[in-house]
């Protein structure tokens, strides 16, 4: 191969007193634990700052790099890519040119980032935040990565998995289904074809499409396809209208600790329990001796699947939109009852 000479250089560069904020930044992330998140990424930024934090270079010299965004002061310099980059956040919504918008969408509640640029977020664009004396976003959280195998996804290795082709098979309520479902956000998490397909079957096709074509059928076989009255709960009724009720809230919480795959989970167990309670009351059966309480489980068992619709609508809007649409119930929100008799 070809060797080059090693040499020394020197240059003239624009810097960023970041070092000034350094005490400031550690006291801040001790004085909001919600910051950094997960909780290992906030560590590790603790970690970092217990050595001297240096002064930044954003700068680089035309001479020695002709492409970039000029510096506004200098036009013998470009800026250093990290620091315009980090400005984009505040600039697309406004920041000194429309306060309005600016001040309804900063700070940011979350910003969700990759693992792998978090000193850039929680260091370099937290203290240049606090010399332009405008608020930190409410929390900074460290995505993972997909991985193939234990890799990372690579062109070079070949191992690309093209969310398009999938989408293209499989649809994209359904692609986005598994991603959420299967990462635990903040970790990596392994795709496999067998794991798509294997969740896809079970949780989509066994669990709620199976549970969708029982209600719908039932009611259309013997209430002409209009929902049923739903009088006198009995204590099974009670049980799953108890677990739906409190399912939103149940969402809601752990939405708002990043807990998205256990969010879904959570929606799914109530599915599951409608299919085992379905398999208890038997409403074909009942249909024959006992046609109001064939009704009463109807409309317990597509009460549970309306909520599971309406919270499920946030990751898969097509299908779930499409299921309340049949369920004549568009529209309706998260408690118990939004299903109407004589839809």
């Amino acid at each position: 191969g070809q060797f080059r000479e090693v040499r020394t250089i020197k240059e003239k560069n624009y810097f960023f007193r970041m070092s000034k904020y350094q005490d400031r930044l550690i006291k801040y992330i001790e004085d909001h634990p919600g910051l950094i998140r997960p909780e290992h990424r906030r560590n590790e930024m603790l970690g970092f700052l217990r050595q001297p934090l240096g002064d930044l270079c954003i700068s680089r010299p035309k001479a020695r790099l002709s492409w970039g965004i000029e510096i506004p002061f200098d036009r013998d310099y470009v800026t250093y890519v990290w620091f315009d980059a980090l400005i984009n956040y505040i600039t697309a919504p406004g920041y000194l040119v429309d306060e309005e918008r600016f001040r309804r969408w900063w700070p940011a509640s979350v910003q969700l980032i990759g693992k792998d640029i978090l000193t850039t977020h929680c260091i370099y664009w937290t203290t240049m935040l606090f010399s332009l004396d405008l608020p930190l976003p409410e929390t900074i959280f460290a995505h993972g990565w997909w991985l193939i195998g234990d890799s990372k996804m690579s062109k070079s290795l070949g191992n690309v998995v093209k969310p398009l082709d999938l989408i293209e098979q499989h649809g994209v309520d359904a692609v986005r289904y598994y991603l959420m479902a299967e990462m635990v956000l903040g970790a990596d998490c392994n795709f496999t074809p067998e794991n798509f397909i294997k969740r896809y079957n079970s949780d989509l096709a066994n669990d709620f499409g199976n549970l969708l074509n029982r209600v719908s059928g039932l009611i259309g076989k013997y209430f002409d396809g209009v929902v049923p009255p739903c009088d006198g709960l009995s204590e099974a009724d009670r049980a799953v209208m108890a677990q739906g009720g409190a399912l939103g809230a149940k969402v809601e919480e752990l939405l708002h600790a990043y807990k998205v795959d256990a969010a879904i989970n959570e929606i799914m167990n109530l599915v599951r329990a409608v299919n085992k309670y379905m398999e208890a009351q038997a409403p074909w059966k009942l249909a024959k001796t006992d046609l109001p309480a064939a009704g009463r489980v109807l409309y317990v068992a597509t009460e549970a699947l309306r909520l599971s619709a309406v919270l499920l609508g946030a990751v898969m809007p097509d299908k779930a939109g499409r299921v309340l649409e049949l369920l004549g119930a568009k529209g309706t929100g998260l408690a118990w009852g939004g299903l109407k008799s004589g839809t």
